[in-house]
């Protein structure tokens, strides 16, 4: 009896509200004098540091771990619209990333340091735990091999034939068909520009989005009468 080859490609997602928050700061200043930009991107980046430290306590444990980089500074000469060279300016940066589970406490903290001179909120990311990730990672998987073999069924039934037989099942690509991208990160993201006071005055509206897995698998299946 002739079989009819069938290849499919399917996918699904899973959502799931965010478990954890990274948050990443980029801490600086820009003067005419060395010295004092460093000496205030210091003092910011220690004050920055301590109030992590806090939070990163056994008892506490609001933020799950956290670090900084080591500051950079630099001088540049910039130049008029005259095209003359102007006096010096200095430089001093830093970046701050802090990960927390307590997202009550990670509004508090922003709330008291987004709008310090010298902090840019980069961005905030929020993701899940590994266990979850690779739990809704399955979920998702097995929910794409169903809704292959549906599709898969339906394309049977319109040639005429009611018996399906599954040959093979793999990630994208691995069939030989580049049909879309693998299994999705799971990370959400926002920028600074998109946070704001909540409207009573409190703490910052942390809103986020469900974090989303996909999954994407091709399969093939033999199809007789």
């Amino acid at each position: 009896m002739s079989e009819t080859i069938i290849s499919v490609a399917a996918s699904a997602d899973t959502h799931h509200t965010p478990e954890r928050a990274t948050v990443q700061l980029t801490l600086g200043f820009e003067g005419p004098e060395r010295q004092p930009v460093f000496e205030k991107t210091r003092e910011l980046h220690a004050a920055m540091s301590e109030s992590l430290r806090a939070l990163h306590d056994p008892i506490a444990d609001a933020v799950t771990r956290w670090s900084a980089d080591q500051m950079s500074v630099w001088g540049q000469r910039p130049w008029s619209q005259d095209g003359a060279q102007l006096p010096p300016v200095y430089h001093a940066t830093t970046t701050v990333r802090a990960r927390f589970r307590d997202f009550s406490e990670l509004a508090t903290w922003l709330d008291s340091v987004a709008f310090r001179d010298g902090v840019t909120v980069a961005s905030v990311e929020w993701s899940l735990t590994s266990s979850t990730r690779s739990r809704l990672q399955t979920d998702a998987q097995k929910t794409a091999i169903v809704t292959a073999r549906s599709k898969a069924q339906s394309y049977a039934e319109a040639l005429g034939l009611s018996n399906l037989r599954p040959i093979a099942v793999a990630d994208p690509g691995m069939l030989g068909d580049d049909t879309g991208a693998g299994p999705g990160m799971g990370v959400a993201r926002f920028a600074a520009h998109e946070m704001a006071k909540s409207s009573g005055g409190g703490p910052l509206d942390l809103t986020p989005a469900d974090v989303v897995i996909s999954a994407s698998i091709e399969a093939r299946f033999a199809a007789t009468a």
